[in-house]
């Protein structure tokens, strides 16, 4: 199932990634897909909120991996937030272990994660940001398939966003 969202501004786009928040489950890997500049690090500073992550949340660009402490909520303990805009290669890719890392009571956001896919674990929701017609205008299409997400709550959840 994929759900359709427009966003009209970096702040809406954060309170769709807080709404998002509420329906992540454990294990899940969210694969943010989208240019520069398309938003995906306002998407994931969002869920960030919405996972109660104190502090600021910034692209992991340098870093690849950041590592945030939730607030427990919904069994989820840990928020990976990863960028795999400089990896060179899948193996790279595999080599960060973010799939191993969400097992337990983790869930990771990782920005350019369509450069491998296959090395980010069986639980993926892609999540294709897009730019719109205004400037801060912002297009989402998030593919549910193969992801363990109540499509009904996530549908709910991000109803405000939702596009026909």
């Amino acid at each position: 199932m994929t759900i359709q969202a427009r966003t009209t501004s970096v702040d809406d786009t954060r309170a769709l990634g807080k709404a998002l928040a509420d329906v992540l489950v454990p294990g899940t890997v969210v694969v943010l897909a989208g240019g520069l500049g398309a938003g995906k690090t306002a998407l994931s500073q969002g869920v960030a909120a919405g996972l109660g992550v104190e502090g600021r949340v910034t692209s992991p660009t340098f870093t690849m991996v950041a590592t945030h402490d939730t607030d427990g909520r919904r069994g989820i303990s840990q928020l990976l937030h990863a960028d795999l805009y400089r990896v060179g290669s899948g193996a790279e890719a595999d080599d960060l272990a973010i799939a191993e890392m969400v097992e337990d009571a983790a869930v990771a956001l990782v920005e350019w994660g369509d450069m491998a896919p296959g090395v980010l674990g069986p639980t993926q929701v892609t999540c294709t940001i897009s730019l719109g017609e205004g400037e801060d205008d912002r297009l989402l299409v998030l593919d549910l398939d193969g992801s363990s997400m109540d499509e009904a709550a996530t549908t709910a959840a991000l109803a405000a966003w939702v596009t026909p």
